[in-house]
């Protein structure tokens, strides 16, 4: 596996403190934004509503383990061949030991992949079979991410329907259905997903013939693409069935806000909630060079909740002090589970590897 500390050379040294600066201003300009709003804003409300949850913010971490739990069963599909002495629930624990190093790290995924690869290494399962699961996994993710914006977009429209053609909805589930039915194509016939993306990549590679990113990318996509084809050829149901319950994790994430705004008072509908959630993930996806999206997932939330005709401008402070107070509740049990891992099972031999990610 490739860490940020394997990259040498002065000009990758001044990329990364670049990339490190920029990283730090965008989490600057996210705080000030924040303390902004939240200085305008009517604190006592804001209290008043927090007391409206109180036990029943247990709900919310059961939603979100709900859905922690069809990744992980995701992530156990993804590997070729399971290793039968890796249980669930320690499957289970060491991505959440990886996903909570991710939320905090500057590096994000880079890190938490590194150190899942260090734990299943430990348990006997080779840093290759560990490192092709991810790709699948992650792979898996995305997609369904981008099946889910689709989605949402069919719903933003019909939510605008008064001043929308009707047609465009049906054509929105066409590019759905469309764009589903290209990938499984692509898929059997071995040509992949990305062979399209990175031949225009390596047209762009010809008149930029020194650009190590570009080459780097290029042979990483159709790396990605040859894993792909190979196990979905050699394991087609696991591959169907992993990329449902990563569509369906996401989802949890619209439970998350129709579970805060009915507890606040708020008759929402699933639909609106899964809008809102599409265009959460859009704006940080935008932001995700920013560490744990701050600033960014608030203002998301903000825009979203109005998009869907929440009344109040103290409710969208609300909904993100939860879901941020949810967020830390599963990075503490990720830090506690790695202590636990390594006061049971001995000090990491691997632990210039895991400082270095």
């Amino acid at each position: 596996m490739k860490l940020p500390s394997d990259t040498t050379g002065t000009g990758a040294n001044r990329n990364h403190l670049l990339y490190t600066i920029f990283k730090i201003a965008g989490l600057i300009a996210g705080i000030a934004l924040l303390y902004w709003f939240v200085s305008r804003s009517n604190l006592a409300g804001i209290w008043d509503q927090l007391r409206l949850i109180n036990v029943k913010f247990i709900f919310l971490i059961v939603a979100t383990f709900a859905g922690y739990l069809m990744v992980t069963i995701a992530w156990r599909l993804s590997f070729y061949s399971y290793p039968g002495h890796l249980s669930m629930s320690r499957l289970f624990i060491i991505r959440q030991i990886g996903e909570s190093l991710a939320q905090i790290n500057p590096t994000n995924v880079i890190a938490g992949e590194a150190l899942k690869a260090l734990l299943l290494k430990r348990q006997k399962v080779p840093y290759k079979d560990s490192i092709v699961s991810f790709t699948i996994s992650r792979f898996l993710l995305f997609f369904s991410a981008v099946t889910l914006i689709m989605i949402g977009i069919y719903i933003f429209f019909d939510r605008l329907k008064p001043s929308v053609d009707p047609s465009y909805l049906m054509a929105a589930m066409v590019v759905i259905f469309m764009l589903f039915a290209l990938f499984i194509y692509r898929l059997r016939s071995g040509r992949g997903v990305l062979a399209a993306p990175a031949a225009l990549l390596a047209r762009l590679a010809r008149r930029f013939p020194h650009s190590t990113f570009l080459r780097n990318a290029i042979g990483k996509m159709l790396e990605i693409d040859a894993e792909l084809v190979d196990f979905y050829k050699r394991k087609k149901i696991n591959f169907i069935v992993a990329y449902l319950l990563s569509l369906s994790s996401w989802l949890f994430g619209a439970m998350e806000f129709f579970l805060i705004l009915n507890f606040l008072g708020f008759s929402v509908t699933f639909l609106s909630c899964v809008a809102v959630e599409v265009g959460v993930m859009v704006f940080k996806g935008v932001g995700a060079f920013i560490p744990g999206q701050i600033g960014i997932e608030e203002y998301a939330n903000k825009i979203m909740l109005e998009f869907i005709h929440i009344p109040g401008g103290n409710v969208w402070i609300t909904v993100s002090i939860l879901r941020r107070a949810r967020q830390l509740v599963w990075i503490c049990v990720g830090f506690i589970a790695f202590f636990i891992v390594i006061r049971t099972s001995g000090e990491l031999r691997d632990g210039d590897s895991v400082y270095n990610a």
